[in-house]
């Protein structure tokens, strides 16, 4: 019996630490501090997106949220803070995905398709592609054709999405494609131009 107490109080006060703790804010600190460790910051995410993109000159109102690869493409995702919307940098693996005159061409549903719906092992599931109109911008330094969009999509929350596909051309001689994304009805074509316009 008096194990019994003696695990029951023991249980009490190390519940009442915690609590303690976490009215203190001890808790929330830890957390922050582990997620700087874990979660690169702005600055951090800057600097490494540098051999791609200069992103030092975008607002405050976006944020970077990821820099990754997936099957040796490299992605730079920022998202706008007030809407949700997603503005994706892909440098493809192999050079020739998409080009600028593939955007400009007349037969761009199709290159879309073969680009984006033919492959299985993407992190998003394309169910449908429409293209809707041509387009072109200034970001990146130039002038960036784009084609706007109608997608569906299976594995996400959100089924409907609206918004841009375009091709930039980097120093580097590479292509750099270009998306601009956010639930339909919401896209906004001048959140994706004030975005891309600070991005050299």
């Amino acid at each position: 019996m008096k194990g019994c107490l003696s695990i029951i109080i023991k249980t009490l006060i190390g519940v009442l630490v915690f609590f303690g703790l976490l009215h203190l804010g001890v808790i929330d600190f830890i957390r922050e501090k582990i997620d700087e460790k874990t979660k690169p910051s702005q600055e951090q995410l800057i600097e490494k997106t540098k051999d791609i993109v200069d992103l030092s000159k975008i607002d405050d109102e976006y944020d970077i949220a990821k820099d990754v690869k997936i099957l040796k493409n490299r992605m730079i995702i920022a998202e706008h803070s007030k809407t949700g919307q997603k503005m994706v940098m892909v440098e493809p693996k192999k050079d020739i995905i998409l080009t600028k005159d593939d955007i400009k061409d007349e037969k761009v549903q199709e290159k879309i398709d073969k680009a984006l719906l033919n492959h299985n092992h993407l992190p998003v599931k394309f169910d449908k592609i429409e293209v809707t109109q041509h387009g072109e911008f200034e970001g990146i330094g130039q002038t960036i054709p784009y084609v706007k969009v109608n997608v569906k999509v299976s594995n996400l929350p959100i089924k409907d999405i609206e918004g841009i596909v375009g091709v930039a051309e980097l120093e580097n001689g590479k292509n750099l494609i270009v998306i601009s994304a956010g639930e339909k009805g919401k896209y906004s074509q001048i959140i994706t131009n004030a975005f891309y316009e600070k991005v050299k």
